[in-house]
């Protein structure tokens, strides 16, 4: 059972650890491997394997405007971080505070206060402090100082290419959610509200739900996509539309979501994930509503027989 410990100053000290150290957003591949050899490393040495990760994109709080889309909110991140098996996912709040320390002011006031690390493991492209101003031999020459060494992971290829979370959101940006759900090993998904929307699909014979995610939130290109989305603890097959629908003008949902087959009761309220399996089309305008409904049926005709053949 992984706890989850957000930091702050004056926190219980947890220990001897090897520390996994990273923003990991998406949880690809890449991070899965480098947070099982901290935990196997941990096993090795009798410590504990924490995962120090923070609760938000650094871009955010450093230059906002020109940060990238966010994979994984923070409790889907924590979550996945979790099922890798580490004792403890250290969450560090990321604001203008520890935006401002230089590295070294880092690894005292927060790493050193936290857990008495044995090892720190990051990927070998790792910057942090100030201004991104520490490196990993910074992070080693620290470590020699406050006696923990340091583990530098080369990143993990895919097909002759880096893994990496700005190479998966190129890949959204394209549509491409099966390549993209190679690199996570698992399809992309986004968490949001049901809010009240046009109410254009029940008008349909089509009702959706109006998902709202946060700006950040990495959606997939504009389209029509299969996928699967989950409603309590159940996932049902959906059809989901992604961008402004252009048959219906002066609209303003962005992702609306139809679960196939699905019987159950009002969603509004609830939290919706939703996870895309495949691109089905393009956006596109209609003449008219018939034409609309006609193609709305012939995609979940679609999506329906391509979740059911697993293709």
């Amino acid at each position: 059972m992984t706890d989850l410990v957000t930091y702050r100053d004056g926190m219980p000290f947890l220990g001897s650890a090897v520390v996994a150290i990273g923003v990991f957003d998406g949880v690809h591949l890449g991070h899965q491997m480098l947070v099982r050899d901290a935990i196997d490393h941990a096993r090795d040495r009798g410590s504990l394997a924490v995962v120090l990760t923070f609760d938000r994109d650094p871009d955010r709080v450093v230059m906002p405007e020109k940060a990238a889309p966010q994979l994984l909110e923070l409790d889907d991140k924590v979550r996945l971080l979790g099922e890798l098996g580490p004792d403890i996912v250290l969450v560090v709040p990321f604001d203008t505070t520890v935006a401002a320390m230089v590295p070294e002011a880092f690894i005292s006031r927060v790493l050193l206060t936290s857990v008495a690390p044995t090892a720190v493991v990051v990927g070998h492209d790792f910057r942090f402090g100030a201004r991104a101003s520490g490196d990993v031999r910074t992070l080693t020459e620290s470590g020699r100082v406050h006696g923990f060494a340091v583990r530098a992971h080369d990143l993990l290829e895919l097909d002759g290419r880096p893994v990496t979370s700005t190479r998966i959101r190129a890949m959204l940006e394209q549509g491409d959610v099966r390549a993209a759900a190679r690199l996570l090993g698992r399809p992309h998904f986004l968490t949001g509200r049901v809010e009240r929307g046009r109410g254009a699909g029940h008008e349909l014979g089509v009702p959706t739900a109006n998902v709202m995610t946060h700006s950040w939130s990495a959606l997939p290109a504009d389209g029509v996509y299969a996928g699967r989305a989950r409603v309590g603890e159940t996932w049902h097959d959906c059809a989901v539309s992604v961008g402004l629908p252009p048959t219906f003008m002066g609209a303003s949902d962005r992702l609306e979501v139809h679960l196939i087959d699905y019987s159950g009761p009002d969603l509004y309220g609830e939290t919706l994930t939703v996870g895309f399996t495949h691109r089905i089309r393009e956006q596109r305008r209609f003449s008219d509503h018939r034409a609309l409904t006609a193609a709305i049926v012939a995609d979940i005709d679609t999506i329906r027989e391509l979740l059911r053949s697993g293709s």
